[in-house]
């Protein structure tokens, strides 16, 4: 006896149980990629929100003052005024020092009014080339990682000293670790800084 499921489009019974089944089938693996995803973004929650919040900047440009608390600093070094001053604005318990072959001294003279001040030294790290930013944003993504294997969250980079190149790998090695990115505006006259006008900005605050 013939049925309308014959007459529809000329169709056969065999056929629509096929086309049947294949959606069955289609929606069952749709479910279970959904599901996969939604595992992958648990476990993966930071790179999932860095992915989805890039080249986004809510936070650019706001003031902080000496009631800024970050854990741990790591600074980009070229001098050592700045770093000091910061060190004793914000008294963060931990920092590290990215450095190079002619920033060394200052380095090793910030870690020591650090120390000074009770405040931890990780090991200086030092860039071969300041003109290779992917030297930078590695060496201090490795700081990073260093800072976070050791259960701190609030990390602040600054990205103030250093030449371009840089302070820019550090600035990356920062947005892929969502810590935030720090830069001291101040005033210098005859090349000297005068720390009195020096105020640390918040380029970037993922967190």
């Amino acid at each position: 006896m013939e049925t309308p499921l014959d007459q529809l489009f000329g169709l056969s019974p065999q056929t629509w149980l096929t086309i049947d089944q294949s959606a069955t089938l289609l929606g069952m693996l749709t479910s279970i990629l959904a599901l996969a995803a939604l595992l992958l973004g648990a476990l993966n929650r930071d790179r999932l929100r860095a992915w989805l919040t890039r080249n986004r900047f809510p936070q650019v440009g706001q003031h902080q003052g000496a009631d800024a608390r970050w854990e741990a600093i790591v600074f980009t070094v070229s001098r050592r005024e700045v770093p000091c001053w910061v060190l004793e604005t914000l008294k963060p318990r931990l920092i590290g020092l990215v450095v190079t072959a002619g920033s060394r001294l200052a380095g090793e003279e910030i870690a020591k009014s650090a120390r000074d001040q009770g405040i931890e030294v990780l090991p200086l790290v030092e860039i071969a080339d300041p003109d290779d930013p992917a030297e930078a944003q590695t060496k201090t993504g490795r700081l990073l990682e260093d800072l976070a294997a050791r259960g701190i969250e609030r990390v602040g980079v600054d990205v103030t000293g250093g030449k371009v190149p840089m302070s820019l790998g550090a600035f990356m090695a920062a947005e892929e670790a969502l810590a935030d990115t720090l830069y001291v505006t101040v005033d210098y006259d005859k090349g000297a800084p005068r720390m009195n006008t020096a105020k640390v900005l918040s380029i970037r605050q993922p967190k």
